[in-house]
């Protein structure tokens, strides 16, 4: 009975040696990513990836790019799928300004997806290189759907200006981190 007792103690130590380990991976990586770009928020990059499972396994930077990038793949998921609903919810006609540029988004968010997949395919395999230009890629391109709403003339109001900013800053997670690899 002791010996199970003391097999219990031994697991839970070693879990919440992993689980500190890991905390402090992501606050490290996240202060020297903060440092080297300022448009990257701290709090921002703590919270976030606390805030995942994956991220919290994470072992190395490198797990923790691609952790990052397929965190900020989910949320560009999320948005096309957010877009969509807004595209059949209002009906937007042909000529619809709007609309256009609603569809863009939807565009943007779903080749999101498909490139930070790209990007963390490019950081397991030591391409440091083509990670950082397809993650870059996805940040201008979120950047770009937001900009479409400002510059148009007369400028229109974009229903994902919030959400646009938190992918951003998502994206400028793994971003930062694969710069670091290189």
């Amino acid at each position: 009975m002791k010996f199970l007792i003391n097999l219990v103690i031994m697991f839970f130590l070693f879990i919440n040696i992993f689980t500190a380990n890991a905390q402090s991976l992501i606050e490290n990586s996240c202060k020297k990513a903060a440092a080297r770009d300022r448009k990257l928020r701290l709090d921002f990059c703590i919270k976030s990836l606390e805030g995942h499972d994956r991220s919290k396994t994470a072992q190395s930077l490198g797990e923790l790019a691609t952790a990052s990038m397929t965190n900020a793949g989910t949320r560009s998921k999320r948005l096309e799928a957010k877009a969509d609903k807004i595209l059949k919810e209002k009906n937007y006609g042909k000529d619809s300004v709007l609309g256009m540029l609603i569809k863009d988004c939807v565009m943007i968010y779903k080749d999101n997806y498909v490139t930070l997949k790209e990007a963390a395919t490019s950081v397991r395999v030591r391409d440091y290189k083509t990670a950082i230009f397809v993650t870059s890629s996805a940040l201008n391109a979120t950047i770009f759907c937001e900009t479409r709403f400002e510059t148009r003339d007369p400028p229109q109001i974009s229903p994902f200006t919030r959400d646009n900013d938190v992918l951003t800053q998502m994206i400028l997670i793994p971003l930062a981190f694969t710069k670091m690899l290189k």
